[in-house]
């Protein structure tokens, strides 16, 4: 029989072991009653270079303060607590005052104006990134103005060429950085409109009435200019403007990115240049540019908006890539029957586009130039430029060796197939190491050779054949590098041109070897029915 002793304490451990089970149960429950954070961390960069000193506020879109104000740092960066009931509204992120170090003139310690950036109701979260910089303040000028989030970006996309996205924080594109693409190309746009800003001989400290203005500007959807920011009236070729100025400075000895040209996007395509004589505007063809022949016009006009007639127009395209430059064949600008307007053609070798380059496009008036920044499509369809190659007929190399052999472009130039189909070729010839000289080759052209002596074609012989070479017609010179032959039968349902090419007496062939009867003699287009 157990004592009184035992009894008592055995009762004892039931009743600690009870009362720890009930603590643990208790606790467990107080853990998951733990009031939440009331509050939402968000932190970002204010650019326009690097904002320093700078005080940060939060708002509601009717100017009331929700949180802050914070001070960024030496680099621009700022963190700020935002109240989670403020979250179920739009808000406006105000940046003013301190200083920051300007992009396109270097001039350190200007004093900050005031950016702003609008984040919309429901979009912010722990650890949001909000970027307060040009484009984030012209965007929400233009909501705050009354536009929808989505008008206002495809407002400012036609403007300048892209879309802010204020979740990145831009990298300053004057110091190199350990960032990512979106960071340096995001940076990089910042500081276009600090060079914008020099471009147009404002002060580094004026860009932030200049951006004020552009979105004043924006509002009726064109950005046309008009608007005054100090005593200068803005121009009406403004989104020209930043184009150039997008450019220039991607270009300088500023822009410490490491973004090439290949990779920053294209800049918008202005359609409408002022020079100091001439309005120059880029006409479109009835198809956008693609790789090979694309057709356009450009309309030229006196200050006072009367036709230019009689001028010489000559066209200077520019290919920027990664890590060269080159140009492309361009035919000779023609007056149409419409005065002021001139009918052009380029021969675009490649398309542009991220991983590819940019393509410039300088029409020259005289000692005038009007720059454009057309995009290029890749082509489609039949065949649109075929090359062969010279075989002792060279020029001088860009890879260092004594010489390289002389490509010819054989472009598609508006042929028509069909029952009776009409061949027509432009042929141009590269004419010197750096790719930006590119006669047309007729009779009578000059070619230099590695040593930059001239020469004059004296003969030339180009012939096509739809059956493989069983038969050959020849082409008929029709000047300038234009040639053509009619009547060309089999390709009513698409099939192959074999072209060959004999100046001078060499055969080009495909591979600069000597030719060989079927095999390097002839180039071919791949014609697709109805194209």
């Amino acid at each position: 029989m157990k004592s009184s002793a035992y009894i008592l304490s055995k009762a004892a451990v039931i009743v600690c072991l009870s009362i720890i089970s009930s603590g643990c149960s208790s606790s467990s429950s107080n853990t998951s009653s733990i009031t939440p954070s009331t509050t939402t961390s968000v932190s970002g960069v204010v650019m326009a270079g690097p904002a320093s000193g700078t005080s940060v506020t939060v708002k509601t879109t009717s100017g009331t303060v929700v949180a802050g104000p914070v001070t960024t740092g030496a680099d621009g960066s700022y963190s700020i607590s935002i109240p989670n009931s403020a979250l179920t509204g739009d808000l406006v992120f105000d940046a003013s005052g301190g200083t920051f170090s300007d992009e396109a003139t270097a001039t350190s310690g200007v004093t900050m104006g005031t950016l702003t950036s609008h984040a919309a109701a429901g979009s912010l979260a722990s650890g949001a990134t909000v970027a307060i910089d040009p484009s984030s303040t012209i965007i929400q000028k233009l909501i705050a103005g009354g536009k929808t989030k989505a008008v206002a970006e495809s407002t400012f996309l036609a403007a300048f060429g892209y879309t802010p996205d204020s979740s990145i924080k831009p990298a300053f594109a004057g110091m190199s950085s350990a960032s990512t693409t979106p960071q340096r190309l995001a940076g990089l746009r910042a500081a276009a409109f600090s060079q914008l800003a020099m471009d147009l001989t404002l002060s580094p400290g004026d860009q932030f009435a200049l951006i004020n203005a552009i979105a004043a500007d924006l509002a009726d959807g064109t950005l046309d200019g008009g608007y005054i920011v100090a005593t200068k009236t803005m121009p009406v070729d403004l989104c020209s403007k930043f184009a150039q100025a997008l450019m220039n400075f991607q270009m300088s000895s500023g822009n410490k990115s490491r973004l090439t040209p290949d990779r920053i996007g294209a800049p918008p395509f202005a359609k409408k240049v002022v020079t100091a004589s001439y309005i120059v505007e880029y006409v479109p063809g009835m198809m956008a540019a693609t790789q090979g022949k694309s057709t356009f016009q450009i309309k030229l006009s006196n200050l006072d908006g009367s036709a230019a007639t009689g001028k010489t127009i000559t066209l200077m395209p520019k290919m920027y890539m990664a890590s060269m430059s080159h140009s492309t064949p361009v035919d000779t600008v023609v007056e149409s029957s419409t005065p002021g307007t001139y009918d052009c053609s380029v021969y675009y070798l490649m398309a542009s586009g991220p991983g590819m380059g940019i393509w410039e496009l300088k029409v020259m008036v005289g000692m005038e130039s009007a720059t454009f920044y057309p995009p290029v499509a890749m082509s489609m369809g039949t065949t649109n430029r075929v090359t062969l190659k010279g075989v002792s007929d060279v020029i001088g190399s860009m890879m260092g060796m004594v010489t390289s052999k002389r490509t010819y472009y054989l472009f598609n130039d508006s042929s028509t197939f069909g029952m009776s189909s009409a061949l027509k070729l432009f042929i141009a010839a590269a004419d010197d190491s750096m790719m930006m000289k590119f006669p047309a080759v007729s009779i009578g052209s000059t070619l230099h050779n590695e040593m930059n002596v001239a020469r004059t074609v004296a003969s030339m012989a180009i012939d096509a054949s739809t059956d493989n070479g069983s038969t050959w017609s020849s082409l008929t010179a029709t000047g300038s590098g234009h040639w053509s032959v009619s009547g060309l039968t089999g390709l009513a349902a698409g099939g192959t041109v074999w072209v060959r090419v004999i100046i001078d007496g060499e055969q080009k062939t495909t591979d600069g070897t000597v030719a060989v009867t079927g095999t390097n003699d002839f180039a071919t287009f791949t014609v697709v029915a109805g194209m």
